[in-house]
Formats: C-alpha cells, structure tokens, sequence
C-alpha cells in the first residue's frame, strides 16, 4: 500500500475543488477503504500527520472501518493481523494521551472505543480499563482528561462489559468528578455518570444506585461552575446529562428529585443569568412536566412554577426574534405544558388569583405578561375556564382597550384562543367583541394591530350564529376588504382567513358579498414567486373551503375547476403548508358535491396515496460492505462536518455516523418533519372524502385500507391518530352503504348477531380490529389512545356488535378500558413509575379527557350488547362508581351521565345493579354541582323505568320525590327538564308509588320544556298512559294540559320525535271525541283532530 499517496487522497478529500475531492473520494473507497491495510494506515495518520483536519478525518474514517476489519466482518472474511493488532492499541493509546487537539483527541478516544466495543468481549485487550483507570487518576490533567473521557465512550457502547465493574468506576468518579484541577475532568465525570445512569437499575445493581445517589450533588456542582463560568458549550452537555436522568430509573434521582426542580426553577428566575441558561433549564422543567407528571403533580410545583413562569414573561420583549427560545418565550411554553400537564387547581386557579395585581400594574410588561399566560392555559384547561369566563373576559376586554398598544395587541392574541378553545362561550360575547374589533380596524394603530385584530375576528366567529352575525356583515366586511387591500402580504393573509370564517359563520347570508370576494381573491390563487405569496396563496385556498360550503355548490361551480386546478398544481410547488390546504380543499369540496366529486377522485385519490407512500428517511445502504458510498461535499477550512451521500459526517468525533443502528433510524424517524406532518393531513382527508363521496370511492377503497392500516404503526403520534380515524370512517362508510343497498339489513343488540356482515365487510372488520387493539395495547401517545377509544365507541354505535363479535376482541377492549379508568395504560404512566404510591386525587382535562372516552367506549359496547351488556358492566361498574364520587364536578357529572346512558342500554339488565346505583344516584341528586344533579335525575328515573327489582326501587320513592321537588324550583331549565323527566318514567314503572294529584298539577306548570326536548318523550308518553288508563288525575288537569300541546306540537319541530309526535296526535284525536270544546281555541289541535 502506497502510504504517501493514501496521504495524499486524504488531503484532496478536504480542499473545496469539487473536482478534486470527488477523484479522491473515488480513489480512496475503491482502492484503500476496501482493504483491511487501510485501517492501520488510518491510525498510522491519526498518529503522526502533522495537519489536525487530516487526524481528524483519519479518526473519523479510522472509526468506520473497525466494524468491518477489526474482527473480519468484511468481505472474505478479511481482518488484522493480530500481532499488528497489539502494536496499534498501544500506539493509540500514547497518540491520544499525547494529542494536543481536543477535537482529534475525542475523536481518536472514539476510535478506542470502538475497537474496545469489539475486544472486550472477546476476551481481549483486558488491561485497557486498568490502563484508563491509571490515566483518570494520572498527576497530569491532561492524561485524566483524556481516560476519562475514553471510558466515557466505552459505557456509551460497552454496556454489558463494564456493568459488572460498577462500583470500581463509582469509586474512581467519585474522586474524578471533583478534580480541582480540570473542569474538562470534571465535565467528562459528569458524562460518564450520565451513561452509567442509562443502565442502572434498583433491581439489577442496588449499591450502584446507591452510590450514584451519591455522587448526584457533586454533578449539581458540576453544572453550577459551568454556569458561573459562562462557559456555554459546556454547560449545554451538562444539561443534556440531566435531561437523560429524566427517563433512567427513578430511584436514581428519586432522593433528589425535588431539590433539582427547586434547582432549576430557581437558575430560570435568575436575571443575572445568560439567557441560554435560564431557557436550558426551563427546559428541563418542562420534560419533568412530560416524563415525570405525576411526582411534579404530587409534590404540588404547579403553582410554583405558574408564578415564576407569569414573572419571567414580563421580560418579553417585542423586537425579539419569533424563532429565539429565549426566557420569556419558553416561560409561555412552560404555561401551556403546565395547563395540560396539571389540574386548574395547580395552574390556572393561582394565574387566575395573580391577574388582578398583573392587570393593574402601572408596568405595561405586567399587563402584557398577565394576558398572554392567561392566553397560553386556555388549551390545557378549556372546561375549567369556560366556568371562569365571567371573570376573564372582563379583564381582556379592558386590555382591549389599554393606552399601550402592545398590551393591546397581547389581548388580541388571548381573545383569538380563547375563541379556537371555546367558541361558543367566546361567541356569545360577539356584542362586546365586535363592536371593539370593528374599532381597532379604523383606528390608526397600524399593521401589527390590525393583523392580530382580523385573526381575533377569524377565531370569534367560529362560534357565532348566523343570525347573529347578520348585524355585523355590513361594517365588517368593508373592512376586512380594506385590510386586504394594504401591501402587506401578512395582513392580506389574516384578512382572508377573517373573511372565509365570516362567510362559515354567515352562510347564505354572505351571498350578497360573494361576488366581489371572489374577483378579488382569485387572482391571487396563482402567485408562486416568493414564500411569503406562496403563504397568502395557501391562506386563500384555505378561506374557499368555508366560503364554498356558505354559498353551496350552484354558486360556487363556475370557480371550482378553476381552483381545482390551481390545487393540484399547489401540490408540486414544494411548499408543505399550500399543499396541506390544497389537501382539505379537496376535502371541502368533497362536503359540498358530495357523490358529484367523482369526477375529481381519481386525480385526487393518487395525490393523497402519493402522499403517504412518501419515505420521510434515507439512511444509506444496509449493507456495511457497500462501496458506492461518496464524500459528495466538504465544509471550507475550519468547519468540522463533511457530507457522504447527503449524510452529513461530525468531524468533531462525537457523532456516530458510521453506526447506523435501530437507535439511530428511531431518532430520525420520531423527528417530527414536514412529511409527516403532511401525511396526517392526507390521511385526515381521506376520512373527509370517503365519507362524503361515498360510492364514488369504493374503488380506492381497498388501497386505502391497505396504506392506512401500515400508518397505524407510523413513529409520528398525528400520523397513527389520522389513520385511525380514517380507517374507522372507511368501515362505518362500507358498512353505511351495505345498508342502504338492501346487502345486511339493520343491525340488532346482542350476540351472537342477528345481522352478518358480508364477507367483505367481515374480513375488512377484522383486520381493522385486530390492527387497533394491538395498537391500543402498546401506544403510548395519550391523544392516539382517546382517538382509538373515541372511534371504537363511534362505530359500535352506528354499525353494532359485528366488530366485537369475536370473543378475545371483547375481552380485549374490556382489559384495556379497565386498565385506563385505573390511569394505568402506557400512555398513562409516567415513563418510569415510581415505586411509591402517589397521592393524586385531581386530574389534568387532557388526562381526563381520555377516561371520559373510554367510558364512551363502554357506551358503545352497551349500545351494541344491549340487555347482554349487563356481563360485562361488571367490570367497569366500580371504577365508573368511584369517578361518580370525584371531588372534580366535571368527573362527577360525565360518570353519572354514563350511569345513565348504560341504563338506557342495558334496560331489564340493569336489574342486578340496581341496590348499587340506587344508593350513587341518590347521593348525586343533592349534588352542588348542577350538571351532575341534573344528570342524577335522568339517571335514576332511568333506573326506576327500567329494573326489575321492584322492592328495592319502589322503597325508594319517597326519597327520590323529596330530592327532585327543590330542584323544580330551581332557574336551571336542564335541571328542571331532567327533573321532569324522571317523574314521568317514575310514574310510568310504578304510578301506583307515586302521589298523583300531588305531583302532575306542579309538573305541568314546567311544559313545555325549555331546553332538554330529549326528556318530551317520557313526559308525553307518561300522559298518554295516565289517558289510557284513565287517571282522573290528568283528566282534571286536561284544560292546562292541552294548552301545552299546543306550544309542543307548534314549531320548533325538533320538540317532539315523530314517535311523540304521532302518539300525542292520537290524545288530541281521543280528547277532540270525548269533549271537542276543550281545543276550541287551539286551530293547530283542530287541524290535528280533524286529519
């Protein structure tokens, strides 16, 4: 081998002539790199040549090789001849305790590693760690420097080597990590401890974690000087140490664990710190928040932390880069983790305590601070602010209108979430709203104010009625016109999407303004020369799909070609937010034609397939013998990473490029990147289009499944979630059109089934099924488990039993609905459960939100199951009972609701839980909280309806009567309708225990009902029964009564089912024949008695 010409290439391989470099690249993998002699030389290199970029890149590539010649893994078996063997370890060794350069030191100490990685299994090379253990406690700083960091990297890759040798490594970083020499000692001790962390365990090495329990404060210290000392580089792989201790074993920093959050809580606060620093540590803070939810919840550092956060945020300041993580930004990001991590009562009950004196500050910064925080808890904790709402909207609105005009434009921003979390509570305040948007779009305030006002007028009206919003239409819309008329193309784009909400909220009303919006926004649907024009492009596309769905299909025809056309050339402009709104235009359209879309399917379907056949990573060949690998380009002088075949090599050393293990394509691939992002879309699309144009996609159908059943086990959490949507509605859309062809008839309750499904759907059924309960056992992802719950429930519901059919599905479903209403699924947990048992009384709503669904399922099952569910209830009734006895309202109200619509379902089943419900149901009537109350009515006239054990409901009467009799008194109208309704089902199990002439004379001053139309079915049955069984009770009160027919059977026709209806058409026939002078003055009555 021509060692001065090797030499040579590997010069070339670094000079930036692009001619040059790729001749030598070539030279070297097809005439060096393919031999065993090339390693050696390398090392050789790394050893002696007198250029550090040259050692450098000798080290790097050294490291490559060893996998393959090291231990003849290469081609033919070709390897290193031993004795050359012992001859380079050594001379490796003194070339790396010599080495000068800390970046080819690192990387030679990896070579070491590497080569180690293959020796000390084999029985090899077993004075090394002697050897580095010497060097560690050397009198030269530079030699401890250098073995610890090499057995640094031997625990990064030698795991099951050295675990064995722990307590003699905990014995040498005990000294090492307080070196009073060399802070790079020190460091790499902290390092070193980080990996050790990674394998420890309780279990498998108790003196290991007691010893790293330790050592725990002096690696605190380590952190601390590095902070002192400004010295940022290093301070940010410290971080990344304790970052890692947050998903090792929790004993390890079990002890300390509140010492480092107090720790860190307190570096955030710290003005005197860099910034780099204190986002470091909020940081940190956040991922206790994710990994170690329950232990931050028990120890109560919401509030703490709610405070410090609202404190750091008055630092915010406006001339700040939108992409610079600094305090202030990520203290908002900390807010919002807090709201869905925590219950309000750790969160938003201390902001909420702190506005006032934030609010009145003469500092603006205050003002500002208070309004965004309020802002950022809005998403984790929508149903605990809508009960606020009173409170908060006052102190926005005055923001609204504060003399800073930054405080002002903060308010703007919390109106507009506020609104995308609670539209209707949001939207009721349009009177106060509007009127003060409509004046912040005259006023001269400028472009900043006039963009967050038409993105606070895109989110209200959301949640506004088209009848309300018809006030609003002539002074808005010139407005909003104006606005998009300024050059800005960012105020363009929020002016748009204030228009195409407005037309959604208008409907038909919008009609007269159409025209003009139109002609105005069409020309801008074929800009594409700049990103900016590419954005407002894909803000307009995305305003057409409510202005599509406002106006209908015949108006909007003489467009849709037009903008089909200028979607699907979106779709090849590689932008990733204009193809994703070209996507749900297709969807939109797909809502607004119906099965007239078909003509666009075909096109569409191999868009959206293309899509999700992306591949979002590229890792290169796995084969290690493959030589076609090129350096295709190389940084100039100076910079530490070159590119192999758009694979960018560290230079540095501290990569592992060469190692394309599992780890490293897991790390690449949970990367959330904009394929990803844009395959959620598509696949969300797809649920919009099949569902909407149904028979017109039975023949993409099948591809469909197929491709969404592999994205079932995609790493991107929004990619899962999608696919199990979508390939839910694709069964509830097969099995739809079944059912309308006459191929299965109707669905009946129970099993075995009383309706097959076809083979197609059977076998379509199944493999669905199977795929999601498999994923329902293993994920991990909170929000993907409720969207799998929330479709089973879905799907039982309109399509019954056919999917749980098969016995171990059930039995499945069971166990994990089980394993949720004990907050014990995956996705529950915290990554590492701690041993001991934490005292959690309250949840996060993003927590409970996934209980409420899995109690949904339950529902499913039993709307499916019917009186049989009653064998299966057993095994959610306890845990279902004990949320019923929540000290949260929410919790409470939604079990008893459960109790409720299980009883419904169940009917004659219900019989053996009756003494047990009775007793939860009867509590819940005195509830304080009304939902719950109101829900405890409907339930238990459920129960007295529908048990069969009689003894135990009638004995209970007396109590029932006494608890609903205040609640008729109370202004709530679901209450008093619920109410109601439990005397009419009440009296209609049993009129014989109930006091006639003492109940209906009050009830009927309550009808009609107000609200719960829903609770008319009981109520008018009960009548008609009492009729027929001819009550002179209701006789006597047949004058007040007809009155009340007359309202109910008037407009709104959504007061009565036509079941009802037709049943109390009857009465009026049977009481127009006994005395037709009774309805006389009621022509409605008159013209029903007469049909």
């Amino acid at each position: 081998m021509d060692e001065q010409a090797f030499v040579t290439l590997l010069e070339h391989a670094l000079t930036p002539n692009t001619e040059i470099l790729k001749a030598a690249t070539a030279a070297l993998r097809q005439d060096y790199y393919s031999k065993p002699a090339s390693l050696p030389a390398l090392i050789h290199v790394l050893r002696s040549h007198h250029n550090e970029q040259v050692r450098q890149l000798a080290a790097v590539e050294a490291r490559s090789l060893v996998g393959k010649y090291w231990a003849g893994s290469g081609k033919k078996g070709a390897s290193i001849d031993p004795q050359l063997k012992v001859q380079l370890r050594e001379s490796i060794l003194q070339s790396t305790i010599a080495e000068t350069n800390a970046l080819v030191r690192h990387s030679s100490a990896r070579v070491i590693s590497a080569i180690a990685k293959i020796d000390l299994p084999a029985g090899e090379w077993q004075d090394l760690p002697l050897f580095l253990s010497q060097a560690a406690t050397s009198a030269k700083s530079e030699d401890r420097e250098v073995g610890v960091y090499i057995l640094y990297t031997l625990l990064e890759t030698l795991e099951d080597a050295v675990a064995d040798r722990s307590q003699e490594f905990f014995a040498l970083f005990s000294q090492t990590i307080n070196d009073p020499e060399s802070v790079t000692v020190r460091l790499n001790t902290l390092l070193a401890l980080g990996k050790m962390a990674e394998y420890l365990g309780a279990d498998q090495d108790p003196q290991g974690v007691a010893a790293f329990k330790a050592v725990l404060p002096q690696m605190v210290n380590v952190l601390k000087h590095l902070i002192d000392t400004n010295d940022e580089e290093r301070a940010n792989s410290a971080f990344e140490v304790f970052q890692t201790l947050l998903i090792v074993d929790p004993a390890l920093i079990a002890s300390h664990f509140r010492d480092l959050v107090q720790f860190m809580m307190e570096l955030a606060s710290a003005k005197v710190v860099p910034d780099d620093f204190r986002t470091k540590a909020l940081s940190f803070l956040m991922s206790c928040l994710r990994y170690k939810k329950m232990k931050m919840q028990s120890m109560k550092f919401g509030e703490p932390l709610t405070l410090r956060a609202l404190e750091i945020v008055t630092e915010f300041q406006e001339d700040s880069d939108a992409d610079d993580m600094n305090p202030s930004r990520t203290a908002l990001s900390l807010l919002d983790y807090l709201s869905a991590s925590l219950p309000p009562s750790q969160v938003v009950v201390p902001l909420l305590k702190a506005l006032p004196e934030y609010t009145a500050s003469p500092n603006p910064d205050y003002r500002k601070a208070a309004v965004l925080a309020l802002g950022m808890c809005v998403e984790g904790a929508p149903d605990f602010v809508a009960t606020q709402i009173n409170f908060i909207l006052p102190t926005v609105l005055g923001l609204l209108a504060d003399p800073e005009l930054k405080v002002r434009q903060a308010a703007l921003h919390t109106i507009a979430r506020l609104a995308d979390d609670l539209p209707v509570e949001i939207g009721k305040e349009h009177s106060k709203l509007i009127p003060a948007f409509i004046g912040l779009l005259d006023s001269s305030d400028g472009l900043d104010i006039w963009k967050a006002t038409c993105n606070a007028v895109d989110a209200v009206f959301v949640g506004i009625d088209q009848d309300e919003v018809r006030g609003y239409l002539p002074a808005l819309m010139p407005r909003l016109s104006r606005m998009f008329q300024q050059d800005d193309l960012v105020l363009k784009g929020a002016a748009v999407a204030a228009i195409g909400s407005t037309a959604s909220s208008a409907k038909d009303l919008f009609m007269p303004y159409f025209a003009d919006t139109m002609a105005a926004l069409l020309p801008y649907v074929e800009l594409k020369h700049s990103e900016q024009e590419l954005d407002l492009r894909g803000i307009i596309v995305d305003a057409m799909t409510g202005i599509s769905e406002s106006v209908g299909r015949e108006a909007f025809t003489p467009f849709v070609h037009t903008l089909m056309a200028a979607a699907y050339e979106a779709l090849n402009l590689g932008h990733p937010r204009l193809k994703e709104t070209s996507f749900m235009f297709f969807s939109a359209m797909a809502r607004v034609y119906e099965e007239d879309f078909q003509p666009f399917l075909e096109k569409v379907a191999v868009a959206l397939f293309e899509s999700l056949d992306q591949v979002e990573t590229d890792l290169g060949s796995d084969d290690e013998d493959d030589e076609t690998i090129q350096i295709t380009s190389v940084g100039a002088p100076g910079t530490n990473k070159v590119a192999v075949d758009g694979i960018e090599i560290d230079l540095t050393g501290d990569g592992d490029d060469e190692d394309f293990d599992e780890e490293d394509v897991w790390d690449e691939l949970t990367a959330v990147n904009a394929v990803a992002l844009e395959k959620e879309v598509a696949a969300e699309v797809m649920g919009e289009i099949l569902s909407h144009c149904k028979r017109g996609y039975i023949p993409y159908l099948e591809r469909t499944i197929e491709i969404l059943n592999q994205k079932l086990q995609h790493p991107y959490e929004g990619v899962r979630k999608a696919a199990v949507s979508t390939i839910w509605r694709a069964y509830v859309t097969f099995w739809q059109i079944s059912e309308e062809d006459g191929t299965i008839g109707k669905w009946s309750p129970g099993l075995p089934l009383a309706v097959k499904p076809t083979p197609e759907l059977e076998k379509f059924g199944a493999m669905v099924i199977t795929s999601t309960v498999n994923l329902l056992k293993d994920e991990h992802d909170r929000s993907t488990v409720t969207e799998i719950c929330r479709n089973l429930a879905e799907t039982l519901k309109i399509c019954g039993p056919a999917i749980i059919s098969n016995t171990d599905v059930i039995e499945e479903i069971c166990s994990q609905v089980q394993v949720i209403l004990k907050k014990q699924h995956n996705c529950q947990l915290d990554l590492e459960e701690e041993e001991e048992e934490l005292d959690i009384q309250e949840s996060a709503e993003y927590d409970w939100h996934l209980i409420d669904t899995a109690m949904d399922l339950t529902l499913g099952m039993a709307a499916a199951l019917g009186p049989a569910y009653s064998q299966i209830f057993s095994q959610f009734e306890r845990q279902i009972i004990k949320y019923a006895g929540s000290t949260e309202h929410n919790e409470r109200s939604t079990s008893v609701g459960i109790i409720a619509d299980t009883i419904r379902y169940m009917e004659g089943g219900v019989t053996p839980f009756t003494q047990r419900l009775m007793k939860v149901l009867l509590h819940r009537l005195s509830d304080e909280d009304p939902e719950t109350k109101s829900n405890a009515a409907f339930a238990i006239g459920l129960l007295c309806l529908k048990s069969q054990d009689t003894q135990e409901v009638v004995k209970n009467y007396a109590a029932i009567l006494g608890k609903l009799e205040p609640m008729l008194h109370i202004t709530h109208h679901r209450m008093v309708d619920n109410a109601c309704g439990c005397l009419a089902r009440m009296i209609m199990g049993h009129p014989e225990a109930v006091p006639l002439q003492d109940v209906l004379p009050p009830l009927a001053t309550h009808l009609p009902l107000k609200e719960d139309y829903e609770e008319n079915a009981p109520i008018y049955e009960m009548l008609v029964q009492l009729y027929r069984a001819s009550s002179p009770v209701v006789f006597g009160i047949t004058p007040q009564l007809v009155s009340i027919f007359a309202q109910v059977l008037s407009p709104p026709e959504e007061q009565l089912t036509p079941e009802t209806r037709a049943q109390l058409a009857e009465l009026i026939k049977f009481i127009y024949q006994k005395d037709s002078s009774i309805i006389a003055n009621y022509p409605n009555l008159i013209q029903i008695a007469s049909s």
